[in-house]
């Protein structure tokens, strides 16, 4: 079974899919959107500020695994990804990195 859940914050779309069955553990993906540094058009002026608080609310919970992505045409030195996920699991034991 699949169940689909599309959450509105402000101009922030984050979607998240569940899948269920009696055969395995339950298993919810959620999307959420990349850091902004800069707001563009509408976007409010603290927009780094609401979606870091969003991401950490998602991201810190116990039970939350998290796949880190980058861009591989970056210094992974300067990753905002990489940097909240060791912010938040920093041995790493709940992270996925990918590039």
């Amino acid at each position: 079974m699949m169940s689909m859940l599309i959450l509105y914050f402000p101009l922030i779309l984050v979607i998240s899919v569940g899948f269920m069955s009696v055969a395995v553990l339950n298993l919810t993906m959620i999307d959420l959107p990349g850091m902004t540094k800069v707001p563009v058009g509408d976007q409010p002026a603290d927009i780094e500020i609401q979606i870091r608080t969003m991401l950490l609310e998602f991201i810190s919970k116990e039970n939350c695994l998290i796949l880190a992505i980058s861009p591989a045409n970056s210094d992974l030195a300067n990753s905002d990804a990489l940097k909240i996920a060791k912010e938040v699991d920093p041995q790493g034991i709940l992270c996925l990195f990918c590039v």
